[in-house]
């Protein structure tokens, strides 16, 4: 895959209105994916010190206990940071998430990135994801994941937080936002007591990829089960998630709540791409 030129190009002018207003349109995004996940993906790259940075080195076990990995998008020796290197050109994935996850992150960039969206998509590397950042995102239409990815992990370096760190910032962030926002009527003013049932249908509202299942293993422990997951995601989607499971407990009345990573195994191919699954167990807490 050819390497992307490294000098920002400055962003078309439609980009920072675009991806800072509400979108209100009722267009829906510009024709449907049409790639699949075939083009090879590199999963993170080695440190600098020959250290791994496999997804497996990156992720946290707990909510309690994230790692600190760098997220600089350029290294010490010149090396882009992964998740500029997208699997497939923005927009192409097949592996979609619903826009209100890209309205999470354009909040975000409001509150934490000096200059707000017109710095943001300054940084953006390339023109690709200075086009794809710049179409209004609607919050119940399915969009492409890999350029989340990048544009979180770009948040981070602005922020200059390690990416986990700020994943797991960003899923407490995401779930608050959703709960007052888009799924109210699932969360807000609810019980816990079947909270499990509710999750179920969440997963499937916001993702059109991977298996997941939801259960109640004891009075207060659920088990989350996730399979089919791209595994280039997973440094950026395990601690997320294990954020916005922990926000979503807080939301409920549970603030005390903890996330853990109880096992992540690969598990196969969706074309040129691994796949890898994952479960997490939350211990509900006051």
């Amino acid at each position: 895959m050819q390497t992307p030129p490294r000098r920002t190009t400055p962003p078309p002018a439609s980009v920072t209105p675009a991806f800072d207003r509400a979108a209100v349109s009722d267009r829906p995004p510009a024709g449907p994916p049409n790639s699949g996940i075939g083009r090879p993906s590199r999963p993170p790259p080695s440190s600098s010190d020959g250290a791994s940075r496999s997804p497996e080195a990156w992720t946290p076990s707990s909510s309690e206990r994230p790692t600190r990995p760098s997220t600089r998008p350029q290294t010490a020796t010149g090396e882009r940071a992964w998740y500029l290197d997208l699997p497939c050109p923005p927009g192409e994935g097949t592996c979609r998430i619903k826009g209100v996850a890209y309205r999470g992150l354009a909040h975000l960039v409001t509150c934490r990135v000096e200059g707000g969206t017109a710095a943001f998509a300054t940084a953006l590397p390339t023109p690709a994801l200075q086009v794809f950042f710049g179409q209004p995102f609607l919050a119940s239409s399915f969009y492409d994941i890999y350029p989340l990815v990048a544009g979180s992990g770009l948040l981070a370096s602005l922020s200059r937080a390690p990416l986990d760190a700020f994943a797991q910032q960003q899923g407490r962030a995401q779930a608050a936002y959703d709960v007052e926002h888009a799924y109210r009527a699932l969360f807000q003013g609810k019980s816990v007591d079947d909270v499990h049932a509710r999750l179920r249908p969440l997963a499937g509202r916001y993702y059109d990829f991977g298996e997941w299942d939801v259960e109640r293993t004891s009075h207060d422990r659920i088990r989350v089960i996730e399979r089919g997951l791209p595994i280039w995601i997973m440094p950026w989607f395990v601690p997320m998630h294990i954020g916005y499971f922990s926000g979503l407990m807080a939301a409920m009345g549970k603030p005390g709540s903890t996330v853990s990573m109880q096992s992540f195994r690969r598990e196969g191919l969706a074309g040129a791409m691994p796949l890898a699954s994952l479960d997490l167990e939350i211990v509900l807490r006051d």
